[in-house]
């Protein structure tokens, strides 16, 4: 009995031993959750705190900058007076956009007009004031003011350019301010996007301002530029729509010629095509029976050198009160950043018999005509209706206009993508909406044609383009057509 008794009370120890010891176990183990808890819980706080405080950091960090530039007179630093005395003098000789010295940074920028004003377009350039502070951004170094001077297209004003920039996070931005003369002021706030200076501002008289800064004088030269064709594209007929069918009293000073070139049986190595024998023989045709051309020069199937004797011939027969029509229809491509013309003897895997489109162009500087229209139908190549508004004596003075001023275009099926051989049967799409508004007008401009164009080619992956050659002295003209009486 007593040894039965003894047995219970060893078993009975043991079990609340055990129960002791469990219950130990997941006390510690609790505890130890509710640490990793806390611990968590912890560097969660941390983080959030962490990124608070940087939002916080770049919050101030604008603001910084906000205030430093917000009024110009704190930051437009003090010229000397040799400083004034050159800029005076700067202000005075008006340069074109090409005679800009060498500088920092170009900028081209647009003035929207308001309701009954023109557009105005401005040019400049900057240099860095080696006077004012040093930052770095990027692993460059920067000084953190500049001045320099811009001009009006149309000459009635120059300004006195200064800015100021920083950086906030990974963007560049600041404030630029042009004071000119006419008591006009102009400010305005940019930041760096890429390689470029994209900014808006406003003028003293209330008019929106656009501008990019470049690096490159060309390429402010090409926004100048892009900025006029996008403005030209809506607003150019949106007013004043033609009535094409009319028959006009126009006085034409000069002959009317063109070339036509359409490449379509290439070396095995290139397709061959359909559309650009047939659009340049039908483009002719109508060219010939329908309007006043002189003379048409068709060249079929053609390799370098004829198409280069086709732009000397053109240019020995033409004078400076001519208008000059070329017309190109065949293979493009493109190598690097240049793009070439194919002649139908063109290797694939050499650019040696190529047509580098810089070749092109020089023998297009030369040609001495009045109006000088390109059009192109090829690939890698690197606009609205409206109700009959205004009366026939008003449309023959407009379409005088447009005859009497010097003017140089190309209309292109593309840009640097891919264009489509057919579309329209056995012509291209852009070269049936040609043939058709030569056809269907008695009157009409390339411009008006490139409206077309672009609407023949709505839905389609390429999309023609216009575009006003400035630097081969366009000065707002256009290339008409005028039928036979």
């Amino acid at each position: 009995m007593i040894k039965k008794t003894i047995l219970s009370i060893i078993i009975l120890l043991g079990f609340i031993t055990f129960a002791q010891s469990e219950n130990s176990w997941i006390t510690k183990k609790d505890k130890t959750e509710k640490v990793k808890e806390v611990k968590k819980d912890n560097a969660s706080d941390w983080i959030k705190k962490k990124k608070v405080k940087k939002k916080k950091k770049i919050k101030d960090n604008k603001k910084k900058l906000k205030d430093k530039i917000k009024d110009s007179k704190s930051w437009i630093s003090k010229k000397s007076k040799d400083k004034v005395k050159d800029i005076k003098e700067k202000l005075k000789d008006h340069k074109t956009i090409n005679q800009l010295p060498n500088a920092e940074f170009y900028f081209a920028a647009i003035i929207e007009p308001k309701e009954n004003e023109e557009v105005q377009y401005v040019y400049g350039y900057v240099s860095s004031d080696k006077t004012s502070k040093k930052f770095t951004f990027k692993n460059n170094v920067y000084f953190s003011k500049s001045d320099g001077i811009a001009y009006f297209e149309n000459k009635e004003n120059s300004c006195e350019v200064d800015s100021q920039i920083g950086y906030v996070g990974d963007t560049m931005m600041g404030e630029v301010v042009l004071q000119c003369k006419k008591k006009l002021k102009m400010t305005g706030g940019f930041r760096n996007v890429g390689s470029v200076g994209k900014g808006d501002g406003e003028t003293s008289n209330g008019n929106n301002v656009k501008f990019e800064f470049y690096t490159s004088k060309a390429e402010a030269i090409a926004k100048l530029e892009n900025y006029k064709i996008k403005k030209s594209q809506k607003t150019f007929f949106a007013k004043e729509t033609l009535e094409k069918n009319d028959n006009l009293d126009l006085k034409i000073t000069g002959k009317y010629y063109a070339l036509l070139i359409g490449n379509s049986k290439y070396e095995p190595e290139w397709s061959s095509l359909t559309s650009p024998v047939n659009d340049i023989s039908e483009i002719g045709k109508i060219l010939k029976t329908k309007y006043n051309f002189e003379d048409v020069l068709i060249v079929k199937d053609a390799n370098r050198n004829e198409m280069f004797e086709a732009f000397e011939k053109l240019s020995e027969m033409t004078t400076d009160v001519d208008y000059v029509l070329i017309y190109y229809a065949g293979h493009g491509d493109i190598k690097g950043n240049k793009s070439y013309w194919i002649p139908v003897d063109a290797q694939k895997n050499s650019i040696r018999n190529w047509i580098n489109l810089s070749d092109i162009e020089n023998y297009l500087i030369d040609i001495p005509a009045h109006h000088l229209a390109v059009m192109v139908d090829s690939c890698y190549f690197s606009v609205s209706k409206g109700s009959n508004e205004i009366k026939k004596k008003q449309k023959n003075m407009l379409y005088q206009k447009l005859i009497k001023k010097r003017a140089r275009i190309v209309l292109a099926s593309g840009q640097n993508e891919p264009v489509d051989d057919t579309g329209a049967g056995k012509h291209s799409v852009f070269g049936k909406s040609f043939i058709d508004s030569l056809k269907n007008n008695k009157v009409i401009s390339l411009r008006e044609i490139g409206n077309d164009i672009a609407y023949a080619h709505a839905g389609m992956r390429q999309q023609p383009y216009v575009h006003l050659m400035y630097v081969w002295g366009h000065n707002n003209g256009d290339f008409v057509f005028v039928s036979k009486k």
